[in-house]
């Protein structure tokens, strides 16, 4: 299960001084920190900003590829947290195929930034990253797919 988030907010973050997004579920409102790096973080900023480079940056670049190709990114889905870092696929279409790419978040957040497709993220993420405050309030439908997904190595064997 997944829902649809748009990015609200990059700043920095105080102690660290590393990059962070923000995603808002649309639905609900729940806000969804993901660091990032920070050069990605500013290839998010420029088009947030809606700043045009005059050579086309790495990301745009992809864009120009895809386009090449006849593939468009139907949209980005932020899939999963495992060990502190996050999952995304982008989901492209061409005329007869669908195919899914592994990439980090942050990439994907600014080619889909750059193609208008959608953001979304699954809704186990959330649980995941805001721990047991949101998990007090999540779906049947979700806490059957969080718990699907353990894996038993990631908890020491055992579930209690």
């Amino acid at each position: 299960m997944q829902t649809e988030c748009k990015v609200v907010n990059i700043f920095l973050d105080k102690e660290t001084g590393a990059p962070v997004i923000l995603l808002k579920d649309i639905a609900s409102d729940d806000i969804l920190p993901i660091v990032i790096a920070p050069l990605e973080a500013s290839m998010i900023a420029i088009e947030l900003e809606g700043k045009k480079p005059i050579r086309p940056l790495t990301h745009d670049l992809i864009v120009n590829i895809l386009k090449e190709l006849k593939y468009t990114v139907k949209s980005i889905c932020i899939r999963d947290l495992k060990d502190n870092i996050y999952f995304a696929t982008l989901n492209l279409e061409s005329e007869d195929k669908s195919i899914d790419v592994d990439c980090r978040p942050s990439d994907a957040i600014a080619i889909a930034l750059r193609t208008g497709s959608p953001i979304y993220v699954k809704k186990k993420v959330f649980a995941l990253a805001m721990g047991e405050n949101l998990t007090q309030k999540m779906d049947r439908e979700t806490l059957k797919e969080l718990l699907e997904d353990i894996d038993l190595d990631d908890v020491g064997g055992k579930i209690m």
